[in-house]
């Protein structure tokens, strides 16, 4: 039977009982109830003192420096009941806990979250609410000053995307005053100019250069004229030249400060994966015998060749060239939509057809090991022509540096940084840049020439 069977009205009556007759077996047949053996713990329960209430001890947390001095005084060898004791430890458990963090971790793994955030900097919420002011009139002021810097940045984001050319890093004075000018109907100039970091005297000297017509606006077309013709592909310094041998004469530091403030700066972009034609030992190779050597006294002494891919929306452009390392005239220059020998083939056949060598046979012609040079019709051609064929080394790049220099101009001055739907329009301007190339680009090392042009001043 169980307790839960009888009522605490009976429970004291059963006691009542035995108490008068002291006796378990009377009391059971006089009442009818309970059986012995609950009668007997009815009566252990009523004699035994009760029991004292569980004490609940509440988690208690200890700072990093309470840590560091119980793992001090545990190496130094005292008892964790000791440490426990001397520290107001609520057991001394935490000491071994503290010992064994400290040996894995070291004094971080003593840390709690809150102090490995500030240890690393890391301001948290209750540290920044903290750090707010209580005063309304300050909150208000602050609230306004967030409000206008959210607009600046908001405002510098949307001129920065209107030019790419703009160092987000460096923004110049005309740019801050532009931003400040922009929203000095919606904020103070006082409070727009401290967000920015510029004076009230610099601001309104850029504002009045801003709304004044421009000494160099003439300048600046003619500039802008020639970096467009050029591909983008003009520094400042080619620029100035170009402007003398039209009889403008200005500084180099006008010009470059022209080319900044329109964005005229050149175009480079992340360069793709270059193609590679290597496809294994397929012939003999023949000796390297330019060793990086790239120089040659006259025309058609040494010539260079490599092919390089120009991928577009529709597919891809294989170009292959030769380079006269004399000058770094292009003699021959082929396009193809797949890298077959053809393409190099017919690269040599122009080069020799447009710019013939003197002495085919003191001509050195140096390639990679791709397998247009290591086919029998480059091999056929090489006899037959009377040139030696040179080779850089397995794998190394800079062995063959000039040619792929001449590939990685190309790129950054009329491929990179621009749009190429079809083959059809990346195939014509690769061409026409090859023109521009050889007739009109200045070589600063030729003072201003062209290659064509300086081939001319020399009779060549």
């Amino acid at each position: 039977m169980t307790n839960a069977r009888y009522t605490s009205a009976q429970r004291l009556k059963a006691l009542e009982v035995f108490n008068r007759t002291q006796s378990a077996t009377k009391t059971v047949r006089e009442l009818g109830y309970p059986g012995r053996w609950t009668l007997h713990r009815w009566i252990r329960e009523r004699d035994e003192p009760p029991a004292a209430p569980i004490r609940r001890t509440t988690l208690k947390r200890y700072p990093l420096v309470t840590k560091l001095k119980a793992v001090e005084l545990f190496t130094a060898g005292m008892s964790p009941e000791a440490i426990a004791s001397e520290l107001s430890l609520n057991s001394k458990m935490s000491v071994y806990a503290w010992a064994q963090r400290f040996r894995e971790e070291g004094k971080w793994g003593l840390m709690s979250a809150t102090e490995r955030k500030q240890s690393v900097g890391i301001v948290t919420r209750k540290a920044f609410e903290k750090s707010l002011p209580d005063d309304a009139a300050e909150l208000k002021k602050l609230a306004a000053r967030l409000s206008a810097e959210k607009a600046v940045l908001e405002k510098e984001l949307e001129e920065l995307k209107k030019d790419d050319s703009i160092d987000p890093a460096n923004l110049s004075n005309k740019f801050k005053a532009i931003v400040v000018d922009a929203l000095r109907s919606s904020f103070p100039i006082s409070l727009l100019l401290d967000i920015v970091g510029l004076s009230s005297s610099s601001f309104y000297y850029q504002l009045k250069a801003l709304n004044s017509p421009s000494k160099y606006a003439e300048l600046t077309e003619v500039v802008t004229k020639i970096v467009e013709h050029s591909g983008f592909s003009y520094g400042y310094r080619r620029v100035w030249i170009q402007l003398k041998k039209l009889g403008i004469r200005v500084s180099e530091k006008v010009v470059r400060r022209i080319i900044s403030a329109e964005g005229l700066t050149v175009r480079y972009v992340k360069k793709r994966r270059r193609y590679s034609s290597y496809r294994g030992e397929i012939s003999d190779a023949p000796p390297n015998l330019v060793k990086r050597n790239f120089h040659a006294e006259a025309p058609g002494l040494l010539w260079l060749t490599d092919i390089s891919e120009f991928p577009a929306d529709d597919g891809k452009i294989y170009f292959s060239a030769l380079v006269d390392c004399f000058d770094g005239k292009i003699v021959g220059a082929t396009t193809s939509r797949h890298p077959n020998q053809q393409l190099a083939d017919d690269c040599l056949k122009q080069a020799f057809e447009n710019n013939a060598p003197p002495d085919p046979a003191k001509l050195v012609i140096h390639s990679d090991r791709g397998c247009h040079y290591r086919g029998n019709s480059w091999i056929q051609a090489s006899q037959d022509i009377g040139f030696t064929r040179s080779m850089s080394k397995k794998g190394c790049s800079p062995d063959n540096s000039a040619c792929e220099g001449l590939f990685g101009r190309m790129k950054n001055e009329m491929f990179y940084g621009r749009k190429w739907p079809h083959c059809d329009e990346l195939e014509q301007a690769i061409h026409e840049y090859v023109g521009f190339y050889n007739e009109h680009r200045i070589k600063l090392e030729f003072d201003g020439l062209s290659i064509n042009q300086r081939r001319r001043e020399l009779l060549l």
